[in-house]
């Protein structure tokens, strides 16, 4: 027979995740690639971070640019 004074569904060091333990998150920027079927994905990326020339795209599979008119091939 358990015990009654058991914490069920938690483990030690365990609690609630905010930005007091994890810290503030670093600015984001939402920025569109395009690819050849001329589906639309805009991935985050931090505002310091270097972005990609090129992002495969999710739908498809194919790599996309940041360039509507002239996605990779």
């Amino acid at each position: 027979m358990a015990s009654g004074n058991a914490i069920r569904g938690s483990r030690v060091g365990a609690g609630p995740m905010g930005e007091a333990e994890r810290g503030e998150s670093a600015p984001r920027a939402r920025i569109s690639f395009w690819c050849s079927n001329g589906h639309e994905t805009q991935p985050s990326f931090a505002h310091d971070a270097q972005v990609p020339d090129t992002w495969d795209c999710p739908r498809c599979g194919f790599p996309a640019g940041q360039d509507k008119d002239s996605p990779p091939d």
